[in-house]
C-alpha cells in the first residue's frame, strides 16, 4: 500500500488525529496559560535533595542577593561553595557534602544567609545545583543576624556535623486500557510475576510507599576526614491485581544501608577530593544511558511498587570516586537487587569512568564497563552466550548553549564485544536541540536517533545489543507502554520531545516515538515477537505534566497512547488494540 492510499485509510486517518489532538491540548495550555513561569524556568522543576542521592551534577551556579539586585557569581566566588567539599558538575550529588559546603558559604564574614535548591529537567536526570546567598545590609552586624533553627527532618547540624531523618512516600492510581495490546498471557510467558497479565479492557489500581530513615555526616577532629552513613527501611504495597500480578500485596524491606569516607580538599592547592562508600546506596552513569538510578532494584509481584518504583538502591555498590579540578574518575561494582532469593542471576558490573565538566558548555567522558559474574546467556541461534564475559567501552559528548544561542547536542556510543564469544555489537545515540530560556514559557525543541542492534543471523557474529541496566522516565524509557515489550536490543527510535513551563515548578512535555525493527530476527526478545515479518514495531505519544505544587509534595501525571505496528500485530491471530495509559501520582519527600 502506497503512502497516499495509507493516508486514505481511515484507520490510519483516526490514529493521525488522536496524534493532532495531543499536540492542539499541547499548545492550548502553553500559549492560554495567564501564569506561565518566567523565574526557574531556566533551571527546570525543582528537586528534593534527599531524592536526589546519586543523581549527576549538570550544573552550579550561585546568585548573589546585595542592596535588593540579584546577580551570577564570578568564578572566585562560586570556588568558596564548589571547591570546599567538591560539588561540581560530572560528580553526583550527596545532600550531606552539599549541606556542609553550604555552611562555608554561610561563614563568609559578609554572607547574612545562604541556601541551595536543586533542579532538573526529566524526572531523575542530572540536577542543576543554585545556591542563593543574601550579603548583610550596609551598617548590619552578622553577630545581630538571628540563627537558624533546626526544623524538621534536621536532628542536629554544625559546621562540622549533620544528623537527619529521611521521611520519603508517595501514592498514586493507574489505568490501563488493553494493556500489553491486550496480549498479556502472551507476552508474559515465562514471567514468574504475571499470576493475572492485564488483557482486553481496564485495569486500575492503587499503589503506595513510604520509607522512613536516617542519614549523617561529621568531620573527625580537625582532620579532613568526613565519614558517613545512611539507613531506612521501605513499605510499599498496591490495592489489587496491577498489569502483570494478581491481588493486594505489601512488602518491607531495608532500602538504603551504606556508609563511607568523604576526604576533601587534598594536595597543596587542596583541589583534589576522594569519595569512597559501599552498601545498598544509589547510582546513575550520565543520563541513564546505560545505568539508571531506577534499574538499580526490582519491584513488581510482591513488592507491590511496578509504577511507583520506589526502590532504587543496588543491593550492593562499591564506589570510588576521584576529583581533580574539572576532571573526574570513577571506579564503580554494582550487584542490582533482584526479585527472587531463589531465582538469582547473580550478575554483577564493574566499571571506570573519566569525565570532564567545564560548567559552561563541554561535558566529554568515557566509560568501561565489564560484567563479572552473571549466570544469565544471551539467546543465539546456536549455542548461548554467557553474560558474563560482555565488555563495553562508552564515550559520550554532551555540549550545551552552543554560540549562547540555547542550542545543545547530546550523544552517546556503546561499543559491546565480549571475552570469549564471538560478539560485537552497538548501541548510540544522537540528539540536539534548543531551549530557549528566555521566551514565554521557556519552551525546548529536542529530537533524538537512538540505535540499538539487532542480531543478523547469517553471520557467525552474536550483533544484539545489550542496553544494560538502561531506565529512567523522560530519558531512556523509551516509549512507557513499548518499553514493557520491546526490551532493549534490536530498536531503532526517533524522539521528538516539546516541553515548557505553564508555571513555576509545573512542567509539560509531549514526546512522540516512533519505533522500528533493526532486524527481522528478534530472538532475544519476548516469546511472541521472537521473530517479525515488518520492521514497524509501532508509535507512541506521551504527555507528562510535573508539579512540585508545594514544599516537598510533587505531582506527576502521565498519559500516553500506544499504536502497534505489523511487527506486532501480524504476530497474533487475535485483535491487539491500541493501548492507553493513565498515571497519577503524588510524591512526599523529606
Amino acid at each position: 500500500m502506497t503512502f497516499w492510499n495509507s493516508l486514505l485509510n481511515s484507520t490510519y486517518m483516526e490514529k493521525l488525529y488522536r496524534l493532532l489532538f495531543f499536540c492542539a491540548v499541547f499548545l492550548f495550555f502553553l500559549e492560554t496559560s495567564p501564569s506561565l513561569a518566567q523565574q526557574n524556568n531556566a533551571f527546570g522543576v525543582e528537586a528534593i535533595p534527599s531524592n536526589s542521592e546519586g543523581t549527576p551534577i549538570r550544573s552550579v551556579i550561585i546568585l548573589l542577593e546585595k542592596e535588593g539586585k540579584t546577580y551570577l557569581a564570578d568564578s572566585a566566588e562560586l570556588a568558596n561553595f564548589t571547591e570546599s567539599f567538591h560539588i561540581q558538575p560530572g560528580g553526583s550529588f550527596r545532600q550531606f557534602t552539599a549541606d556542609l559546603a553550604l555552611e562555608v558559604v554561610k561563614r563568609q564574614p559578609e554572607i547574612k544567609s545562604a541556601s541551595y535548591k536543586l533542579y532538573n529537567t526529566e524526572l531523575g536526570g542530572p540536577v542543576t545545583i543554585v545556591v542563593t546567598a543574601t550579603f548583610l545590609s550596609e551598617g548590619e552586624s552578622k553577630a545581630l543576624v538571628d540563627k537558624e533553627k533546626t526544623k524538621f527532618p534536621v536532628i542536629s547540624q554544625t559546621q562540622k556535623s549533620k544528623l537527619s531523618w529521611l521521611l520519603n512516600g508517595g501514592g498514586g492510581f493507574y489505568h490501563e486500557q488493553n494493556g500489553l495490546f491486550a496480549q498479556g498471557e502472551a507476552f508474559s510467558q515465562g514471567n514468574p510475576v504475571a499470576t493475572n497479565p492485564a488483557g482486553l479492557g481496564p485495569r486500575f489500581w492503587g499503589e503506595f510507599y513510604l520509607e522512613p530513615g536516617l542519614a549523617g555526616i561529621t568531620q573527625l577532629g580537625n582532620s579532613k576526614i568526613f565519614p558517613y552513613a545512611s539507613v531506612s527501611f521501605l513499605l510499599s504495597g498496591r490495592n489489587s491485581s496491577d498489569i502483570y500480578s494478581d491481588g493486594a500485596t505489601a512488602f518491607g524491606a531495608v532500602e538504603r544501608l551504606y556508609g563511607g569516607i568523604l576526604l576533601p580538599r587534598l594536595g597543596a592547592k587542596e583541589n583534589l577530593h576522594i569519595d569512597i562508600s559501599a552498601g545498598r546506596q544509589f547510582f546513575q552513569l550520565n543520563d541513564g544511558f546505560l545505568f539508571s538510578k531506577f534499574s538499580g532494584s526490582a519491584n513488581a509481584g510482591d513488592r507491590g511498587s511496578v509504577y511507583l518504583n520506589s526502590r532504587t538502591t543496588f543491593q550492593m555498590t562499591g564506589l570510588a570516586k576521584i576529583r581533580y579540578g574539572k576532571f573526574h574518575l570513577d571506579g564503580f561494582y554494582l550487584e542490582p537487587q533482584e526479585l527472587f532469593k531463589d531465582r538469582q542471576t547473580d550478575t554483577r558490573y564493574l566499571g571506570s569512568s573519566l569525565q570532564f565538566q567545564d560548567n559552561q558548555h563541554w561535558d566529554v567522558g568515557l566509560s568501561y564497563i565489564s560484567i563479572i559474574n552473571s549466570l544469565s546467556r544471551y539467546g543465539t541461534p546456536t549455542d548461548p552466550i554467557p553474560w558474563e564475559g560482555l565488555r563495553v567501552i562508552n564515550p559520550k559528548l554532551w555540549i550545551k548553549n552552543i554560540g549562547q544561542k540555547g542550542l545543545f547536542i547530546k550523544s552517546e556510543l556503546a561499543y559491546q564485544t565480549h571475552a570469549t564469544a564471538d560478539m560485537q555489537a552497538l548501541g548510540w545515540y544522537l540528539g540536539g536541540g534548543v531551549l530557549k530560556k528566555e521566551w514565554k514559557g521557556g519552551p525546548s525543541l529536542y529530537y533524538r536517533y537512538a540505535y540499538m542492534q539487532g542480531d543478523d543471523p547469517t553471520t557467525p557474529t552474536f550483533e544484539r545489543y545489550d542496553a544494560l541496566l538502561t531506565g529512567g522516565l523522560g530519558n531512556w524509557v523509551q516509549g512507557l507502554n513499548f518499553r514493557k515489550i520491546s526490551g532493549d536490543g534490536n530498536f531503532v527510535t526517533h524522539r521528538v520531545e516539546l516541553k515548557g513551563y505553564l508555571k513555576q515548578n509545573l512542567e509539560v512535555s509531549l514526546d512522540y516515538f516512533h519505533f522500528r525493527a533493526d532486524q527481522l530476527n528478534n530472538q532475544g526478545g519476548l516469546p511472541p515477537i521472537t521473530s517479525y515479518s515488518s520492521n514497524a514495531i509501532g508509535q507512541e505519544v506521551t504527555a507528562t505534566f510535573r508539579y512540585f505544587f508545594a514544599k516537598n509534595y510533587l505531582f506527576l501525571g502521565i498519559f500516553t497512547w500506544g499504536d502497534p505496528g505489523a511487527a506486532i500485530t501480524e504476530n497474533f491471530e487475535t485483535q491487539t488494540p491500541d493501548w492507553l495509559s493513565f498515571q497519577g501520582t503524588v510524591f512526599l519527600f523529606f
